[in-house]
């Protein structure tokens, strides 16, 4: 008798240590989950923040790198695109300021969109027009920032204009890093290199 109600309560102390491992693994992944959600929503703000802010100010310099890339002389057609930057399997955060030609109706709304992230998942970046250093038509200043959320390892200048459009000598892109860091999750470049493509 001793033996079965041991046995009876061994038993029950297992179920009760199952149930309240399951029960606190139902809160860490409900938690883990809405802690997420809430990342991802301060992520987005913060992003659109920065991207919509003339005035941001980048707090530190870690890994600062700068690229000017001189587009004179170069056509690019109806949706054609020129790659600016890859830093592949980097991720980089860092901010772009583009001279490039303008409609002088409505330099606010660009021609041209920058195109970020992790080829081939790209989406364009909202664009603060600089007015008091521009002169529309034939040079209107842009800037963004990119990284601050997503990972960013590609950027494209791509012509939306929906004409042909002529880059001359002063057209160019300046693009500045801040900071590299390898993304957790692998883009598909990587699994394509991975697979041996």
């Amino acid at each position: 008798m001793t033996i079965a109600q041991t046995s009876m309560i061994a038993a029950s102390l297992a179920i009760l240590v199952y149930i309240a491992i399951i029960t606190t693994g139902t809160l860490t992944t409900q938690n883990n989950k809405d802690a997420a959600i809430q990342q991802a929503e301060a992520d987005a703000a913060r992003r659109n923040q920065i991207e919509t802010n003339l005035d941001y100010i980048h707090e530190s310099d870690t890994n600062r790198a700068s690229l000017t890339v001189l587009l004179g002389g170069h056509t690019l057609g109806k949706d054609e695109f020129i790659l600016l930057y890859d830093s592949t399997p980097y991720a980089a955060k860092g901010h772009v300021a583009l001279n490039l030609p303008c409609d002088s109706q409505n330099p606010r709304n660009p021609m041209f969109q920058v195109l970020v992230g992790r080829a081939p998942d790209l989406s364009p970046m909202s664009l603060g027009y600089l007015e008091q250093i521009s002169s529309a038509p034939e040079m209107c200043v842009y800037h963004t920032q990119f990284g601050f959320g997503d990972p960013v390892t590609d950027l494209v200048l791509k012509n939306v204009s929906g004409g042909e459009v002529s880059f001359r000598g002063p057209h160019s892109v300046v693009i500045t890093t801040h900071e590299s860091y390898i993304p957790t999750a692998p883009s598909y470049k990587d699994i394509l290199h991975q697979q041996g493509y």
